[in-house]
């Protein structure tokens, strides 16, 4: 004989009621992210420019935006770190750590809690700052396409 039990999702088991009290009084009125709350959800997403625009271009059709989200911020948010770096020929590099890193909101810049992390392989050379106890994310300060790794010996 055939089991006459429907499979139900993890939230209707048979025998559970939707209709009960921990449902009564829960509205079906989306809360609505707000500038930073979409910024910090395109941060835990790594996601690139044109992702974080369509992202936000996507949630705001669903209306799921607050009124006052701007989609268009994302596409120049390098633009206020630029002033920190300088490049010549080879090299693309940090000219001033310090305020870098206060910009970037560290309440103070402590040389000593960081320690400087260079990598190099056949195509590239990036540096960046490790924080002494992993607090903080890396610090992206120096990049080349074109120079290598050399030790004097």
């Amino acid at each position: 004989m055939p089991s006459e039990t429907m499979m139900l999702p993890n939230s209707q088991k048979s025998g559970q009621s939707t209709s009960g009290s921990e449902w009564e009084g829960e509205t079906s009125m989306p809360i609505l992210f707000s500038q930073n709350e979409l910024s910090d959800l395109i941060r835990d997403l790594n996601l690139s420019k044109k992702g974080s625009e369509l992202l936000a271009s996507r949630l705001k059709e669903k209306n799921l935006l607050a009124p006052t989200v701007i989609i268009t911020t994302y596409r120049t948010r390098e633009s206020e770190l630029l002033q920190f770096f300088s490049e010549n020929e080879e090299l693309v590099y940090c000219n001033d750590i310090a305020k870098l890193l206060l910009d970037m909101g560290l309440e103070e810049y402590n040389p000593t809690e960081w320690r400087l992390f260079i990598d190099s392989c056949k195509r590239s050379l990036k540096c960046v700052l490790l924080h002494n106890g992993n607090k903080y994310a890396s610090i992206p300060i120096a990049h080349s396409t074109k120079l290598k790794e050399e030790y004097e010996i």
